[in-house]
């Protein structure tokens, strides 16, 4: 069967036939999962209703999707024979950049990621796959409050010296970021980019130039978005080059 892309893959090293009797052994009530549009627990594919929103769902016998960035996944990718297969239903499709809908698909493939004995989650955007348990925890503590698990949902390309260019995030608020700074370590350079990219995530994209206040006394994030071209440019400034930009 030819794989298809959707924007979540919750990945299984179980057979398609074994996952679908996984999945209708599943008790979606206790989950506050309910089917909708003619769908039913027998049904491979169709539409379900979690925290009021709607999404689609497809089983599918599928192999891992090619993914560029692998976070803290320990699953063996060649094992995975299986998938379910999530996306925003039709009603809700535009509502990829309203912070809350997000958040609902991502706790939905954390609630069927736990029942369903799920190894992975590919996020297609951003071509990341991360191991369930990381995924999971993110997702908790994004619930509780924590920041945007924007390792989940995001790519980040370091390739470039002193830049950080991300991949997926325009999906969430029609805006990639690049982020340029003085040659900081790389685990440095992501404090500020986490920041940049859970206010793009949750507060939307940027629509006039702006500082931010840096991390540290003497520094700001001057931030300039090019609408033109769906991007934002954010660059960290030290010293007296952070005093002036601020006059």
């Amino acid at each position: 069967m030819e794989d298809r892309m959707s924007v979540m893959a919750l990945l299984s090293a179980a057979s398609f036939a074994d996952l679908k009797e996984m999945w209708q052994s599943v008790d979606f009530d206790r989950l506050g999962i309910t089917f909708d549009d003619g769908s039913n627990i027998a049904s491979a594919s169709g539409s379900l209703l979690f925290s009021g929103v709607s999404f689609s769902y497809d089983l599918q016998a599928c192999s891992a999707p090619a993914a560029t960035y692998h976070i803290f996944c320990n699953a063996d990718l060649s094992d995975i024979h299986s998938a379910v297969h999530i996306d925003l239903g039709p009603a809700v499709a535009s509502g990829r950049i309203v912070p809350a809908i997000v958040q609902a698909m991502l706790e939905l493939g954390d609630v069927l990621g736990r029942n369903l004995g799920i190894k992975a989650v590919f996020w297609s955007p951003a071509a990341v796959v991360s191991g369930y348990d990381y995924y999971a925890e993110s997702v908790a503590q994004y619930a509780e409050g924590a920041a945007f698990p924007a390792l989940l949902c995001v790519g980040f390309d370091m390739s470039t010296i002193a830049i950080v260019q991300t991949t997926g995030l325009a999906w969430l608020c029609d805006q990639e970021l690049s982020f340029a700074h003085p040659q900081l370590p790389a685990h440095e350079a992501m404090h500020y980019v986490v920041r940049l990219v859970h206010d793009l995530a949750t507060q939307g994209a940027y629509d006039r130039a702006l500082q931010l206040p840096g991390l540290h006394a003497d520094e700001a994030v001057v931030v300039t978005p090019s609408p033109d071209q769906g991007i934002v440019n954010a660059r960290l400034v030290v010293g007296k080059e952070a005093i002036n930009s601020a006059q």
